[in-house]
Order: structure tokens, then sequence, then C-alpha cells
């Protein structure tokens, strides 16, 4: 019934996100388009962690190559924004195999650090390619090469970013609902509880993982992607060790139910860290160490304590 329910909700949400837009200050429009592409993301980490058992801490790479591969193809290429999504997201999906086929090999810590290396890899090979990538300080696309430029006939620039985020974000959550209640879900689900009764049934583990990551991977990368075509701004920064952490947080506070889980998690952990921003510096370790503490107060973590528990059997 609870899987019912948290499927439900996931489904109800984003016509409840579309209902709350005309009641919101022009601000928290800007602030809500923002969370709404970084959910999507979300829900791509929470497929590594959630379903499978992965904790990466690479994803960063994973979202940037997206960025990257739409925007540089819209900067030097074409300025088509749908063309250069499908480019970012082909990226990342190759990405993603790449990395899958050495990391999902090994598990708990060593995954770990074989996802981290690889996104400082990419992080460092952005900066010495300053000449194409912009390094630290970036590309700023035009306007016509945007997807906020191709609707601009119709929506304005604040419309465009919030229900375009909007729309991305609903395709991604039908798809994973689907996902998690499909047999490929299941199998996950199975990987992640008992990989050795997996294997001694037959089945390629190895294979599994590489899928369920290159889904991850896709889904990451489609957020970078669209947070470079609907901001028009890439940068090195997005492929920093801080973009691979927040996911872990905000799927830690979403909770178990990788249907709603993911978008709760990412809008608490960002809305609170908004409010926190004009207290005092370091909102981010703030707010994390803050929500981190109420979800251990609150046993929400209990889940991670099983999971994580697995995965160290297993290494």
């Amino acid at each position: 019934m609870r899987v019912k329910i948290s499927a439900l909700a996931a489904l109800v949400a984003p016509l409840a996100l579309a209902a709350v837009y005309p009641l919101l200050p022009e601000y928290q429009r800007a602030l809500m388009s923002r969370v709404l592409i970084l959910s999507i993301y979300s829900y791509g980490y929470a497929v590594c962690f959630q379903m499978i058992g992965l904790m990466s801490l690479g994803h960063a790479a994973l979202f940037a190559s997206g960025m990257y591969g739409a925007g540089l193809y819209a900067f030097y290429v074409s300025p088509d924004p749908l063309a250069a999504l499908l480019v970012g997201v082909a990226a990342s999906t190759l990405l993603s195999i790449l990395f899958g086929l050495v990391s999902t090999r090994v598990g708990g810590s060593y995954f770990m650090i074989g996802t981290l290396l690889a996104s400082q890899a990419l992080y460092l090979a952005a900066l010495h390619f300053n000449e194409v990538t912009g390094g630290e300080q970036g590309l700023v696309l035009k306007k016509e090469a945007t997807i906020v430029g191709a609707l601009g006939p119709l929506l304005s620039e604040l419309d465009a970013r919030y229900f375009t985020s909007l729309a991305a974000l609903t395709i991604v959550i039908v798809c994973v609902t689907i996902l998690s209640h499909s047999r490929l879900g299941r199998l996950f689900h199975a990987l992640r509880d008992d990989e050795g009764k997996l294997e001694a049934l037959g089945y390629n583990t190895s294979a599994l993982k590489l899928v369920a990551f290159t889904i991850s991977g896709a889904l990451s990368g489609a957020s970078g992607a669209l947070q470079a075509l609907l901001y028009g701004y890439i940068g090195a920064g997005y492929a920093g060790i801080l973009n691979s952490v927040e996911p872990v947080l905000w799927v830690l506070v979403g909770g178990p139910y990788i249907q709603v889980g993911p978008l709760l998690g990412c809008l608490a952990v960002n809305l609170l860290s908004d409010l926190a921003r004009g207290l005092l510096r370091g909102h981010v370790l703030t707010v994390g160490a803050g929500l981190v503490a109420f979800a251990f107060a609150t046993g929400r973590l209990r889940w991670a304590y099983r999971l994580l528990g697995v995965s160290r059997g297993r290494g």
C-alpha cells in the first residue's frame, strides 16, 4: 500500500508544482526553476544509490558531461537547443558506460574512490583545456542557442525555465516510477539486497550494475544539459566535489521511496539552504549537518544503515 501511495504522490507532485507557480513571488519562481532541474539530477543519483546500493562520489562528472556536451555543441557547432540537449544526454550516457565498465566491478569504498577520482579527472581536464571549455570562468551561450531563446515568442524567460524544467522532471518521475515497478527494477532491488543470491540464480550482476549506472548517468547528464541550455552558461565548477556530495544529501533526506523521495529531499535541502544563506556563512554545511542530525534523531536513516551495511559486506 505504501508503494502505491508513494507512486501516486510522485505523479501528483508535478501537478501541485504547476498549480503553485502563479502564487509564487518572482524570486521564488527563479529559485524553484533551478531546484526542479537539480531534482532531475537527484533522481539520477537515486537510481544508482537506492536501486542497486552503490554510493557514488563522482556523479558531478556525469552532470558536467551533459552540461559540456550540450553547451559546447550549442557554442561551437549549432545554436539548435534540441540537438544540443540530445548531444548532452548522449555524452553523459557514453561517459557513464565508460565509468561503469570499470567502477561497477568493485564495491564499497573502492567504488566511491573510483568515481571520485574520475570526477576530479574531468574537472582537471575542463581546467586544462580552458581555451575550449572556458575553465573556471566558463562560457556564456548566445540566447538563440538556449531553450529560453527558442521559447521567447511564447513564454517569458522565467516562465520558460520553470515549465521546461517541470516538463522534463515530470517525464523523469514517470520513467523512474515505471522502472521501479518493472521486472528490471525488481532485479536492481534484488541486486542491492543480496548480490550473491542473484548470481547463484544465474544473473549477470556486473551487467545489471552497468545498466543501472548508465541510466543514472543519462538522467544526471540530462539535468546538466538542461542547466546549460536554460541558463546559457557552462563552467568547470559544476564538476567539483561539492556537486557530487549534494545529491547524496538530497537522497538521504528524501527517504527510501524513489518515486517521490529525490524530489522532496532536493526541495527541502535547497529551500532551507536558501533561507540560511542570508543568516550565516557556510550555509551548505550548516543546513546539511542540521538535516542529517534530524534524520539520525528521527530514525530516517535506518534504511541507509542497512543498505550501506550490505555494501560493506560485499566489499
